[in-house]
């Protein structure tokens, strides 16, 4: 028996040693053989006692902690972790070991752990072989998505963009679908066809390959009818199981092509097979629960988790975090660099939690954390706040450059908010998009009056594409009144919805709800062609009057504007003498270069350019300086208590002077007073708007104004 243990120990490459003294490490060879034992112990010949010394430090250094553990009574045992050893003949070896505690016995067993070391090595190859192919994809994803929307945006004829599509993608290595709004497939690719014909030849009624992709992200995704419903991008894995004999896993991205009433107009959608990846990988089941661009847990580990948890039955919170702009960051710093802020991000959340919670990489920029045995709002608050905190410290590039960047969480508690998972991920990730569209760090409490809110913003957007269509809208215009002459020499274009149930709605009510949705595009297009309408039926009438237009920063974005606005003023014969654009100081500050481009070339043809809403933004003087600008426009919050407040006097004493000073004019808006007015004609403002000489008016009023004060 003795012989065949002998035999068994060695052909698992290991080596008994007893103990015999604690203090000195002094051990007596039991069982087993081998040459790298000989080379690990040169100095045990003949198997007698012999002494463990820094000839193998890191056996020596496991040796402490093995000691507490032999000098207790139970039983019990305690295992090293893989470790490398160099012995005096320079050799590697690539231990384990297992002190154990049995009956008395104090028992150390060292395995050769070459084979494991080898097979760890070549997961780590493997590891890294996914990180670079899964970079590799991700390129070609990039520059294929662009080419498409490049094509698909240009107003050529439906036929001739087809057969360019189905040129551009033949040739791609992976499946590419382009599919309409209801994803009736316009054209595939032969890659697409090959990914799914192995379906198609067991199936008696094959199915079209883009309604698996779909069945798949629905019955795997939480977030698939929020995806559709808001008309958002999505990139992942998918597993694809189909009996008797399928089973793969694809890599899709998700893109919608969007039209300017933000309307879905197209689907673009990758699939590559990436099961032979997804096989080695999962050989190590480390890396198959595992992140390996931040090694954190994945969305598959985190599952798991989250199914424990709920098991357990114990109250906790989800928390869902998805970072603001990511791909902005991506496109501006490079790839690289986006891989780097999540791996530096995922450290900062993992030390700003407690160790019993569990935080996972769920998603491209989506990470997902359980807080453990929470019960209350205000515990799950602090533990944000902790999460945020630590976001809110610089994050740093290879450069070096130093940037900043938001989050936007959503949380959700169990049980009180959902007892299943899929509804649990449903609802962190409607709380995390509300949260987004303020591109702030933001936290959203998943609550129903939230989810009303977010039914009824998809009624109004509706409604707002409806509106464009059926020309519900209206343009008002409120009189700027010149100061010297008393008389009108502009207007504020203002827009209002003739809305068919509920009357006129203010701006106020739909503008920030156009701005989220995208729908700003279309309107903020509607308004610049009817004021350049308005302003040549006044000059018909013998009035040059200057219309003033607002810009949403969406608008400033928007590459597309000035080739629309010189367009419009083309077609409607206007003189763009009599136009002028007004901007926020915050959008003049958020995106400089992008905005002094366009008001440059705007004054160029010869409009003029307003700074609206000044001293309620975050304006440095230098822009003041720096950019193509003619008027500044005070705030109704400093006027409107100008007569009392001493404060409010020295902002707008000093705001008309320092304006003057850049030789700009001044309009005070929100005059509504004798008073107001007086203060303003005493320290030279140029120009005042108001209730006090007009409301914003329909057009036809508007025009008896004008011949009233002829």
């Amino acid at each position: 028996m003795t012989s065949l243990l002998n035999k068994v120990i060695n052909a698992l490459e290991q080596i008994v040693l007893e103990v015999t003294d604690t203090t000195t490490g002094t051990v007596k060879w039991v069982e087993g053989d081998g040459e790298w034992a000989h080379d690990l112990f040169p100095k045990s010949g003949n198997k007698q006692e012999f002494t463990i010394n820094e000839e193998t430090p890191f056996l020596l250094d496991f040796l402490y902690d093995a000691t507490l553990l032999w000098q207790v009574p139970e039983n019990g045992r305690l295992r090293s972790g893989l470790w490398t050893e160099t012995t005096l003949n320079n050799k590697e070896l690539h231990l384990e070991a297992t002190a154990i505690r049995q009956d008395q016995h104090n028992l150390l067993i060292i395995t050769n752990q070459r084979e494991d070391f080898d097979f760890q090595q070549k997961t780590k190859q493997v590891a890294r072989e996914v990180l670079l192919s899964y970079d590799r994809l991700f390129l070609k994803n990039e520059y294929l998505h662009t080419r498409l929307l490049s094509i698909l945006n240009q107003p050529t004829e439906q036929s001739h963009i087809l057969k360019t599509l189905a040129k551009v993608i033949e040739n791609a290595e992976f499946a590419v679908f382009i599919a309409s709004s209801d994803f009736n497939t316009n054209i595939e690719n032969s890659a697409a066809l090959s990914l799914f014909e192995e379906q198609n030849l067991l199936s008696s009624e094959p199915t079209r390959p883009i309604n698996i992709i779909l069945n798949l992200m629905q019955n795997q995704l939480p977030e698939y009818e929020r995806i559709l419903a808001t008309h958002s991008s999505w990139d992942g894995e998918l597993c694809w199981i189909s009996p008797p004999s399928t089973l793969k896993w694809l890599k899709v991205a998700f893109y919608p092509v969007i039209n300017k009433l933000h309307e879905v107009e197209n689907w673009i959608i990758f699939a590559n097979d990436i099961s032979t990846i997804k096989h080695l990988v999962q050989r190590n089941e480390k890396l198959a629960m595992q992140d390996m661009l931040t090694e954190l847990p994945n969305r598959y580990a985190f599952l798991q988790t989250l199914e424990k948890h709920i098991i357990s039955d114990s109250p906790f919170y989800l928390l869902y975090i998805d970072i603001n702009e990511f791909r902005r960051h991506n496109e501006f710093y490079g790839h690289e660099e986006g891989d780097k802020l999540l791996a530096e991000l995922s450290k900062r959340i993992n030390a700003a939690v407690k160790s019993s919670d569990f935080v996972a990489r769920v998603g491209g920029d989506e990470f997902a954390i359980i807080l453990a045995n929470i019960d209350n709002q205000s515990s799950c608050e602090s533990a944000i706040s902790r999460i945020i905190d630590s976001v809110n410290k610089p994050f740093h590039t290879k450069k070096p450059n130093s940037f900043h960047i938001s989050i936007s969480v959503g949380a959700a508690n169990y049980p009180n908010d959902a007892r299943n998972v899929d509804e649990l991920m449903k609802f962190v990730d409607l709380s995390a998009y509300n949260g987004k569209k303020n591109k702030k760090n933001t936290i959203q409490f998943y609550s129903q009056s939230m989810k009303d809110a977010s039914q009824h913003l998809i009624i109004i957007e509706q409604e707002l594409r409806r509106a464009i269509k059926n020309n519900e809208f209206e343009l008002y215009l409120q009189p700027i009144i010149d100061i010297k002459t008393n008389c009108i020499n502009k207007a504020e274009a203002l827009i209002r919805w003739n809305h068919p149930k509920n009357g006129l709605v203010s701006p106020d009510d739909f503008i920030p709800i156009a701005e989220r949705s995208g729908l700003i595009i279309a309107i903020g297009e509607w308004v610049i062609n009817r004021t350049c309408e308005i302003s040549k039926e006044l000059s018909n009438l013998g009035f040059d009057i200057k219309i003033s237009m607002n810009l949403s920063p969406s608008q400033v974005a928007d590459s597309n504007l000035f080739t629309y606005l010189k367009a419009s003023i083309e077609d409607n014969q206007v003189d763009p003498c009599l136009l002028e654009l007004e901007v926020t100081e915050d959008v003049l500050v958020d995106d400089y270069s992008v905005a002094e481009k366009l008001l440059s070339k705007a004054r160029q043809m010869g409009m003029s350019v307003s700074v609206d809403d000044f001293g309620t933004g975050y304006s440095s003087l230098s822009y003041l300086k720096k950019l193509p600008l003619d008027y500044l426009k005070i705030d109704r919050s400093f006027i409107k208590e100008i007569v009392a407040d001493d404060n409010d006097k020295a902002i707008v004493r000093a705001v008309i002077a320092m304006a003057h000073n850049l030789n700009l004019c001044v309009t005070a808006e929100g005059v509504e007073t004798q008073e107001q007015l007086s203060f303003l004609v005493d320290n030279a403002c140029n120009s005042v708007q108001g209730y006090m000489f007009s409301r914003p008016i329909s057009i036809v009023h508007f025009i008896k104004l004008l011949n009233e004060q002829q």
